[in-house]
């Protein structure tokens, strides 16, 4: 019989064990990275975990985690075999030699990476896995192939161009994630921009976030309030000195940064609708 699994990021995902277990009364999950080189990355890998059908951990991952923090996984092997095929895809090799992590487990790199595929080395690399289901996407395998169990040299290789397309892949699909955010919640801020415009936008606006100390996407997400409000020059234009201020003020984590951030911006805000006439 299937069986359905979710496979999370942690990194992209806040609290992700303790929203697991909020949502199943369970949290049965598996890390990834235990038993590989890794484990000392443990608290920030990857994890497994199994998925019932119309439960509310199902509902959650469709609704808020499906775009870019993991991927649905169905097999009719079992999970410890599962288990053990994911772990041999944390790293690969690439040209020159060198050991890389692998996030197979974004559902963009996923998609790029598997999706045009030749379906026997697709059905290899998918290993005991039957099936992944990705947002207007099923990756389906043609016959199933027993696990490629984790080894402390990667059995996965990935060429330079493989590389060079996966991470264009993910950058575009962030993009139009990053603009049809600001167009859902702002929608007067780009409106009068064109295809290249807006692709310059969202690039200029994960640039100043990165600059700031902001990569991750939610991070992003919420900073892209912003430069949307208040122009794309923010943080530098000559306006926005109480903004750097708080950008540099010591001893606030990045999450809390964002909430002053968007405080202050929100503060600015009433105030001038206050103000006019």
């Amino acid at each position: 019989m299937s069986r359905a699994y979710l496979l999370l990021d942690r990194i992209q995902i806040a609290n992700l064990a303790d929203r697991l277990f909020e949502l199943t009364g369970r949290a049965s999950v598996h890390s990834l990275y235990r038993h590989t080189a890794y484990s000392d990355l443990d608290s920030v890998g990857p994890l497994l975990t199994e998925v019932l059908p119309d439960s509310p951990l199902e509902r959650v991952f469709w609704q808020a985690w499906s775009a870019t923090a993991g991927i649905w996984l169905e097999s009719e092997a079992d999970e410890l075999q599962v288990l053990e095929h994911l772990r041999g895809l944390v790293h690969a090799r690439v040209e020159g030699g060198a050991t890389v992590f692998f996030r197979f487990y974004d559902p963009r790199v996923t998609a790029s990476w598997l999706a045009d595929l030749p379906f026997l080395e697709r059905d290899r690399l998918m290993g005991p896995i039957r099936l992944i289901r990705l947002p207007g996407l099923e990756i389906r395998q043609q016959a199933a192939q027993p696990a490629i169990p984790y080894a402390q040299q990667p059995w996965l290789g990935l060429a330079a161009e493989q590389l060079d397309h996966l991470d264009t892949a993910r950058r575009e699909s962030f993009d139009r994630q990053l603009i049809e955010h600001v167009r859902r919640h702002f929608p007067g801020s780009l409106k009068s921009l064109d295809v290249c415009a807006l692709r310059q936008w969202a690039s200029d606006c994960q640039s100043s976030a990165a600059r700031s100390g902001f990569s991750a996407v939610d991070e992003v997400l919420i900073w892209s309030r912003l430069p949307a409000v208040l122009g794309r020059d923010f943080p530098d234009g000559s306006e926005h000195g109480v903004y750097r201020q708080l950008l540099t003020e010591p001893g606030v984590t990045p999450h809390q940064r964002l909430d002053n951030l968007n405080h202050a911006l929100t503060q600015q805000l009433l105030t001038e609708k206050d103000l006019a006439p």
